[in-house]
C-alpha cells in the first residue's frame, strides 16, 4: 500500500496579544497537526525589554530537558536561542544569534527542524541567519515528543514581557521561499505605528517620495531641500521616512496611527521634516507654480502637520487604523489642506515635481504607503 505524508499546519494565535513573565498558553499534544520527522514554527514577536535571565518563546515537552522543539531568548540581550533533543543528548542547536531582538519592534521569526536533513535553521523577518547541522548522520536522531506545546512561560523558565501573533505550526520543514512568503503576508495588512521608516510611492506613476539635496534659495538661514518623486526602485536613504507624532499630541511610539489624524514626518537619510508653507514672496514650484513641499530642518512644527486620509473603493474618506499598503492622501494642515501631489512633469534631472494642490480626489493626490521592514532592507 502507498503512503503520502500529509502537510498540515495550525494558526494556534491570530492575536496579537500582551504577554508577562508569568503568562503561558499551552497546547495539547493531540490537538497539533501530526508530526513524524520534520516540524516548523512561525510567529510574529515584539519584546518590550530584557531580562536577565533566559525567557521562553516556546517550548515542547514535559521536562526542562525534552525540548523539541524550544525556542529561548538570552539574558539581557534577547537573542535567539534554538535548540532541540537528540537520541545521543539532551541540549543541541544555535547557541545565541550574534544580534538581540530590537525592543518595541515587531519581528517574524521561523524556525524549522528536519531529521532527515539532519539541521535546523532559524530566520529573522524573511532572511536566514543561523543553522546548526548533526554530524553523524548514521546514528544521531532527532527525538520528537508527545509533551504540550507551551508559548512563555515553560517548565523551569519564565516566558517574555511583550506581545505575540501569528504563532503557526507546521509539520513538515519550510522552504526558504515558503518562510518568505509567510513573512511577507504577515506584512501586507499590519498596522503602521508611530516610529514605522515607510516608504510612500506615488501611484499614478509608481516613483518614490525621495529628495536628491536639491535646495530651495530661501536665503543662508533658511535651508530648505526640494522634495521630488525620484525613481521606482527604492533608495534605502532618500526614499525612506519615519513616521512621528505632531506637535503636542502626546503620542507614544508604537501608538497605531488612526485615520483623519495629524501626523508628521522625518525623512531618513537628512532628518529633517517633510514640510510646506504658503505661495507667498513667490515661493512656488519651478514648473506649475504650485505650493512647494520641502525638507525643512528642526523639530515638527505646525508647517509641518499632515492630515492623513484614507481611500476605500468609492473614494470616500475611510476610518480606522492606518495599515502597510493602504492608498492614502496627505493634506497640509497648516495652509487650508490642500493635498500633496505629483505628476509626470520632469524637472532637469529626470525627477518628477512634488507640490500641494487640489482637494485630493485626483489619482495624483493618491499615494500607497509600504513598511521599510517589507522591501527587505534592514532598519
Amino acid at each position: 500500500m502507498m503512503k503520502f505524508a500529509v502537510k498540515e499546519w495550525a494558526e494556534l494565535i491570530s492575536g496579537p496579544i500582551s504577554m508577562k513573565e508569568q503568562d503561558q498558553q499551552i497546547f495539547k499534544h493531540a490537538d497539533l497537526p501530526a508530526v513524524k520527522d520534520k516540524l516548523s514554527i512561525t510567529l510574529r514577536l515584539k519584546i518590550q525589554k530584557h531580562f536577565s535571565d533566559w525567557s521562553t518563546i516556546f517550548h515542547k515537552g514535559t521536562e526542562h530537558l525534552i525540548r523539541t522543539p524550544i525556542l529561548q531568548l538570552t539574558p539581557n540581550k534577547s537573542s535567539l536561542h534554538a535548540r532541540f533533543t537528540g537520541n545521543w543528548g539532551s541540549n543541541f542547536g544555535i547557541g545565541a544569534l550574534d544580534d538581540g531582538l530590537t525592543l518595541k519592534k515587531w519581528h517574524h521569526i521561523a524556525y524549522t527542524l528536519s531529521d532527515p536533513e539532519k539541521r535546523l535553521d532559524i530566520y529573522l523577518d524573511g532572511e536566514w541567519v543561523g543553522f546548526y547541522c548533526i554530524e553523524k548522520v548514521k546514528t544521531h536522531k532527532v527525538v520528537f515528543n508527545d509533551g504540550p506545546l507551551h508559548i512563555g512561560r515553560a517548565i523551569n523558565h519564565h516566558g517574555f514581557n511583550g506581545e505575540i501573533s501569528n504563532v503557526r505550526y507546521f509539520n513538515w520543514r519550510l522552504s526558504p521561499e515558503e518562510i518568505m512568503e509567510d513573512f511577507i503576508n504577515e506584512y501586507q495588512r499590519k498596522p503602521i505605528v508611530y516610529g514605522s521608516k515607510i516608504a510612500l510611492i506615488h501611484l499614478s506613476t509608481g516613483k518614490y517620495l525621495s529628495t536628491k539635496g536639491v535646495k530651495y534659495d530661501f536665503g543662508p538661514n533658511n535651508q530648505q531641500y526640494m522634495v521630488i518623486c525620484s525613481d521606482q526602485e527604492i533608495d534605502s536613504e532618500n526614499d525612506v521616512w519615519t513616521l512621528v507624532e505632531a506637535n503636542g499630541k502626546g503620542i507614544n511610539e508604537g501608538d497605531p496611527v488612526s485615520l483623519n489624524n495629524i501626523i508628521g514626518f522625518k525623512h531618513k537619510s537628512t532628518g529633517y521634516c517633510l514640510h510646506s508653507h504658503n505661495t507667498n514672496n513667490g515661493k512656488v514650484t519651478p514648473i506649475s507654480k504650485q505650493q512647494q513641499v520641502t525638507l525643512r530642518p528642526g523639530e515638527i512644527g505646525v508647517d509641518d502637520e499632515w492630515l492623513i486620509r484614507r481611500y476605500n473603493l468609492t473614494t470616500s474618506y475611510d476610518t480606522g487604523h492606518l495599515m502597510n499598503g493602504d492608498i492614502i492622501g496627505l493634506f497640509h494642515n497648516k495652509t487650508n489642506k490642500p493635498a500633496l501631489y505629483s505628476h509626470a512633469v520632469l524637472l532637469g534631472d529626470g525627477s518628477q515635481e512634488v507640490s500641494c494642490s487640489g482637494d485630493g480626489s485626483e489619482s495624483n493626490n493618491k499615494v500607497s504607503n509600504i513598511p521599510f521592514q517589507m522591501q527587505l532592507f534592514s532598519d
